[in-house]
């Protein structure tokens, strides 16, 4: 089908946060954390703004695909908020990149990055592009209130990004969303007008975990089901998946469900918590760095977010 990802990169924070950091400032313990996400570690900003992070992780990528930077024909940055509202955070980061191509953000939460390779491969189908950078960024730290250890615990920050090109590598996709605006949310900043009447809310993130989870275990084994389905491929045919890394005990009942053996699931969860829509692209880059995957290789990954989103890409590795 329309594409094949030629490059990956990744950029982090240098600051790491660990369990017994979080037990410093909310009443938690790495025993409680650990036990019920699977969570060890996590990246969290300190002098290093999205703009540099996902500069570097392009810059990894571009090399990593052989192509310059005059060479891409869009670029989309899949986050819940960059360093500005405006301009997109794809902006910022073309501009430090020296892009001159269409640039624009996707929000559909912890599914944005699986959501723009969608729109990638539109742009590429339709002969708009051919080559495609997709970056993704978030800054979860500021965006949770630290105060409440129900979320505290569970993100990190993180930037990684996929050089996308025209060939053959898509082997199905699917995406859905049941609209939800109460399960996961963070409510925005109101401003100053002094004409509203709204109550203005804390600009922090709110979840109902319980609820969370149900959704999460549901609708990741229906994307699994109907990414497999639109392929004309069985749970056998995969050689690994690369699950959203929200939570182990997700993770695990997916496993489970489809009878996979621990080393075709790849996980990272332990190092650096929810980064949202960055978790998979960090994971797929560090196993492809390291040498995991051959080409031929199909991985399938699935992802599920606020909204409530979800989505579902199995690809063939090509590198």
């Amino acid at each position: 089908m329309s594409f094949y990802i030629a490059g990956t990169g990744s950029a982090l924070p240098e600051k790491i946060v660990t369990n017994d950091d979080l037990g410093k400032i909310v009443e938690t313990s790495d025993e409680w954390i650990r036990t019920r996400t699977g969570i060890r570690n996590r990246r969290v900003l300190t002098h290093e703004t999205l703009t540099s992070l996902t500069t570097d992780a392009a810059r990894l990528a571009l090399g990593d695909a052989g192509l310059k930077a005059d060479e891409i024909d869009l670029v989309i940055c899949a986050t819940l908020k960059g360093d500005t509202i405006t301009p997109s955070q794809a902006c910022l980061t073309a501009a430090e990149l020296g892009i001159c191509a269409p640039c624009f953000d996707i929000n559909a939460a912890c599914s944005a990055m699986l959501y723009s390779l969608e729109v990638a491969d539109s742009f590429i189908t339709s002969g708009k592009a051919n080559n495609v950078l997709v970056l993704t960024c978030e800054a979860m730290s500021k965006q949770i209130d630290w105060s409440d250890r129900s979320t505290c615990v569970l993100f990190g920050d993180g930037a990684a990004a996929l050089v996308i090109r025209k060939g053959k590598g898509l082997l199905g996709h699917c995406m859905t969303c049941v609209p939800n605006g109460k399960t996961i949310f963070t409510p925005s900043y109101d401003g100053e007008s002094p004409f509203s009447t709204l109550e203005k809310n804390k600009v922090a993130l709110h979840m109902d975990g319980q609820e969370t989870y149900k959704f999460a275990v549901n609708t990741m084994i229906a994307q699994m089901e109907a990414v497999l389905a639109a392929a004309h491929l069985t749970a056998d045919d995969i050689d690994y998946v690369l699950p959203h890394q929200a939570n182990i005990r997700i993770i695990d009942a997916a496993k489970k469900r489809f009878g996979l053996a621990d080393e075709k699931v790849l996980t990272n969860i332990a190092s650096y918590g929810n980064m949202s829509a960055t978790s998979i692209p960090v994971l797929l880059d560090e196993n492809a760095k390291a040498g995991k995957f051959r080409k031929g290789d199909k991985l399938m990954m699935v992802a599920f977010g606020a909204g409530m989103t979800a989505a579902a890409t199995i690809i063939e590795w090509n590198k």
